[in-house]
């Protein structure tokens, strides 16, 4: 038999029925409103993402005051119809961050941008006692311009003047022109002459060598000098006539102390042999020089790094340079210790413009950085497949023709260029080649930036300013060619060898308005200094 409820405990679960269902329908009205709420959020926060990317893009400065054309592009994307989110205030991007209708700001070449409010009036969750009528909705975002990530720019400089076009770097060719030599003496003497041998290895603690040549009566010394300033001299043996005649004379271990060209002189009296003449003697590593002053002069750069203490120009040909580099501010002759120098000597410095230079490319090194690598992990800057199906066949294909027993990659130029325009055009930089190449030229190893220096520095090593910088691509492709056209193509698209690797090194330097404006983001960009390849960064 069931026992009957009390009347009053019928009672009692009515009033708690209300109850609940009450709070149940606070929750639900709460959960449409937040719901708005998030919806708004989310369509707020795409429009000022894209709209300060838009913005930040037009930043001509890295100071604290928006240049005219950074508030306009914002203003520009938050007032099309299709970005405005129902309920926003009024835009207005002036006053302060915590303005209704918006507001903007620039410092260190970053954009912060906060977006009108949206006001959402809440409709079923008002009905709860001591909840708000509404809220407003705000979202934030900055973009930043930051130095674009470091795997494109080589240990390479150029010289202001010789810094575009087609250009050749090679290891049988002329060395570059002697500098001036200290001392020297206002008349020269007419002692003509060879010496051999040429070189020695580093590291080198006892060598002679072999001059052979007319006009040596009464020499009396040989002298070696550096462009540098390094200056040595050995006695010579007695000669009495000037005809041909061949002695031998021990190098100064001063010479042989010192990884540098130094150049052989003979002095007779107070008269030294002419410079033009002098024989050039290197204490180091072969090395590859530009072919000819009308082709450009070319040499390494001494960029130290933090992930390796050996072999750190191997690692900075096939990873790119660890710090960013700058344009030096007061560029003026060597800028080693002067005002406005920021060097990296023993450590990488970001925002690097006083660069340590070495002339000419080292044979071992280059072909360590570029084709064979350092070590299993490391493989070299063109060991890889072609990038964007831009090899000669159109595909991902390498090269068919081997360098040291690799084939490399075989991206070309003309590939990447989107119009109808010439690589005449990119060097250029005229209307047709302007923004001419697509943004896949950056994924390609054979892309890559150096910077530009004033003073050719072939004459020893010291420290110079950088004073642009260029970007290239290694290729012998015509100056003509066309991605319609491509023309003729080398089999190694750039690179002559011989048994010993790369003999002679082809690249083609063009204007920086050949490019996109902006490289792709891929990881490790750094603040940007207000010079070299950037790239445009969404912070927050």
């Amino acid at each position: 038999m069931t026992a009957r409820r009390n009347r009053n405990e019928r009672g009692a679960v009515a009033v708690l029925v209300a109850i609940l269902a009450t709070v149940l329908l606070g929750v639900g009205a709460m959960v449409v409103d937040v719901g708005e709420a998030y919806a708004k959020k989310s369509l707020l926060q795409t429009d000022v993402d894209l709209a300060v990317l838009a913005a930040a893009a037009q930043l001509t400065t890295g100071g604290n005051t928006c240049n005219p054309e950074v508030v306009q592009a914002a203003t520009d994307y938050l007032s099309k119809p299709e970005n405005m989110v129902p309920g926003q205030y009024a835009l207005n991007l002036g006053g302060s961050p915590g303005d209704l209708d918006g507001y903007i700001s620039c410092n260190n070449w970053k954009v912060t941008l906060w977006a009108p409010r949206s006001h959402i009036d809440y409709t079923l969750a008002r009905t709860i006692p001591g909840a708000p009528n509404g809220i407003d909705v705000t979202s934030t975002a900055a973009a930043q311009i930051k130095a674009a990530s470091q795997p494109a720019t080589l240990p390479f400089f150029a010289v202001k003047g010789c810094d575009s076009g087609q250009q050749s770097i090679r290891n049988d060719s002329q060395t570059p022109a002697t500098p001036t030599l200290v001392p020297d003496s206002k008349k020269h003497n007419n002692a003509v002459f060879t010496i051999s041998p040429t070189s020695v290895a580093s590291g080198t603690t006892s060598a002679t060598i072999t001059i052979t040549g007319t006009n040596f009566k009464n020499v009396t010394s040989i002298g070696f000098t550096s462009g540098s300033g390094g200056h040595y001299t050995v006695a010579a043996p007695t000669v009495n006539n000037n005809l041909a005649v061949s002695f031998t004379v021990s190098v100064p271990s001063g010479v042989l102390a010192i990884d540098d060209i130094w150049y052989v002189r003979a002095l007779i009296g107070t008269d030294w042999s002419d410079p033009a003449t002098a024989q050039p003697f290197t204490v180091g590593p072969p090395k590859l020089y530009c072919d000819a002053k009308n082709e450009g002069n070319f040499g390494t750069l001494d960029v130290p790094r933090t992930d390796t203490n050996s072999k750190v120009l191997e690692w900075n040909m096939i990873k790119g340079i660890q710090p960013t580099l700058a344009i030096h501010p007061l560029p003026n002759g060597e800028c080693s210790g002067q005002p406005g120098s920021v060097e990296s000597k023993s450590t990488p410095v970001n925002g690097t413009n006083c660069v340590a230079t070495e002339p000419g490319l080292k044979i071992a090194e280059t072909n360590a950085g570029l084709i064979t690598g350092v070590g299993p992990s490391l493989p070299g800057r063109l060991d890889a497949n072609s990038t964007s199906n831009c090899s000669r066949s159109g595909n991902s294909a390498r090269t068919t023709a081997q360098v040291k027993g690799y084939n490399i990659n075989d991206d070309l130029l003309t590939c990447f260029i989107t119009n109808g325009a010439s690589i005449n055009d990119l060097v250029a930089g005229n209307s047709v080649g302007t923004g001419a190449l697509s943004a896949d030229i950056f994924k390609s190893p054979r892309f890559f930036w150096i910077p530009v220096l004033d003073t050719d520095p072939s004459n020893g090593k010291k420290s110079w300013p950088i004073i642009d910088f260029r970007p290239g691509f290694i290729s012998d492709q015509s100056l003509g060619a066309t991605h319609a056209g491509p023309g003729v193509i080398s089999p190694l698209d750039g690179l002559e060898t011989d048994s010993s690797g790369i003999r002679e090194l082809k690249v083609i330097l063009f204007s920086s308005k050949a490019l996109p404006e902006f490289a792709p983001t891929v990881g490790g960009e750094s603040d940007y200094t207000g010079s070299g390849p950037k790239a445009l960064v969404l912070v927050q």
